[in-house]
């Protein structure tokens, strides 16, 4: 018979539950606001604030893959709330804007579009974030997890 499970370890897989269903609820509140989904909430929120960006930056600020963004991109130009276009000196480089309806839609929500989650680390001292990396490298150490690729793509209740 396998041994127990320590009482702290599953008092910390509840508190992970915590945190991931509330991330999952506050992206399902956006998408029901806003008609997109969390992900692209966000895409909407940065390129509110910042105004037009380029696609490369866009996925900088948004710590995914340009090919990511490129899918979301896509749908959110399908839908009329963004605009791609290409540079004229250019032609590799795609700037992304905000259309009206876009705009016009960002401007109605109520709640962070960036997620509970990226907005709440923010929130967290620097000294405080390194201790959650660390723990957190400690864990995947320990799952036997080496593939980092899933850190480049949303949390998948949030695209």
């Amino acid at each position: 018979m396998a041994d127990k499970v320590p009482v702290m370890a599953l008092d910390v897989l509840q508190r992970f539950r915590v945190v991931f269903r509330s991330a999952q609820q506050h992206s399902a509140n956006i998408e029901a606001q806003l008609g997109v989904s969390g992900a692209q909430a966000w895409v909407l929120a940065e390129l509110h604030e910042a105004g037009p960006l380029r696609a490369g930056e866009l996925a900088a600020r948004l710590a995914i893959k340009p090919a990511t963004l490129s899918n979301m991109l896509g749908r959110l130009v399908t839908a009329g709330l963004v605009t791609r276009v290409r540079s004229e000196q250019d032609l590799r480089v795609v700037q992304v804007a905000l259309s009206e309806q876009g705009a016009e839609l960002i401007g109605k929500v109520a709640v962070a579009p960036r997620g509970w989650l990226p907005e709440a680390l923010a929130r967290l001292s620097g000294g405080q974030l390194q201790q959650l990396a660390d723990g957190l490298d400690d864990l995947l150490a320990v799952m036997g997890v080496s593939d980092r690729q899933a850190a480049n793509k949303p949390l998948p209740f949030t695209e």
